[in-house]
């Protein structure tokens, strides 16, 4: 069998380092807008339209999450009427790369649409799972009653029973055993129910909301879309009073 030359030049230690760093790259998803005329804010780029009847929409990209990807908006009613903003009507177009979109859209392939996921939903759903875990922390459940009732049957048969000591400390031991058991399940749904009132809260803080704009209001906040890793280019269509506005945005896999 023929010794790759890499292995007779640099020898394992070489080769084994070429290994790491080849299983030490990570990948991650950028999302960058195609035409970013607005401000920078935090960081990021920014895209900024005026609608003709004097309403301001800017966007940016956030970040992506393991299932989402994040934007922010800000509209600002700088019209003489109220303006009704419903982030659950926002979605995605997932598009072709350029150098197919006419040849596709010429064959009847339609752009794929990917609503924002509903705030409230998210919120709503946060919330059970807190409840849920809250319960539990602080409940008792079916087998712990169970468990309890055994013991309890336990140190009254152990009365008429001739134990010895150390039957006695293996029964009491037992007892303790189970007893803290449930102690640390108790307190691992506390825990749980912890990070999800964090969850739960800085959701609240910082996701848009459905919301009526006064005549000089402006509202900012997260919106939440599910993730295709697949598309190289989005189009981000928010609604108000169901007029759209679009932003393009470009879709790329980069390797870290």
């Amino acid at each position: 069998m023929r010794i790759p030359s890499l292995c007779i030049r640099c020898g394992l230690p070489a080769l084994l380092s070429l290994l790491l760093l080849a299983c030490g790259s990570t990948s991650f998803l950028s999302v960058a807008p195609r035409q970013p005329n607005g401000p920078w804010v935090n960081g990021h780029p920014t895209s900024f339209i005026r609608h003709p009847d004097s309403v301001q929409v800017r966007t940016g990209f956030i970040r992506s999450e393991p299932t989402e990807l994040v934007f922010e908006t800000e509209i600002t009613n700088t019209s003489d009427r109220p303006v009704l903003v419903a982030p659950e009507t926002f979605y995605l177009l997932l598009l072709p790369p350029d150098s197919t979109a006419e040849a596709a859209m010429a064959k009847g392939i339609f752009a794929s649409r990917v609503p924002a996921l509903d705030p409230e939903v998210q919120l709503q759903g946060l919330r059970a799972k807190l409840d849920k875990e809250a319960d539990k922390a602080t409940g008792v459940s079916w087998f712990e009653i169970l468990t309890s009732a055994t013991h309890i049957a336990e140190d009254v048969a152990s009365i008429n029973k001739k134990e010895t000591a150390e039957q006695a400390a293996e029964r009491d031991y037992r007892h303790q055993s189970d007893e803290a058991y449930f102690d640390e399940q108790r307190e691992h749904h506390a825990q749980k129910a912890d990070y999800l009132y964090s969850q739960h809260e800085n959701l609240s803080s910082v996701v848009l909301r459905k919301t009526t704009l006064e005549p000089g209001q402006r509202v900012r906040g997260h919106v939440y879309f599910p993730r295709k890793d697949y598309a190289k280019r989005l189009r981000l269509v928010v609604f108000f009073d169901e007029r759209p506005v679009q932003f393009e945005y470009t879709q790329t896999m980069q390797q870290q």
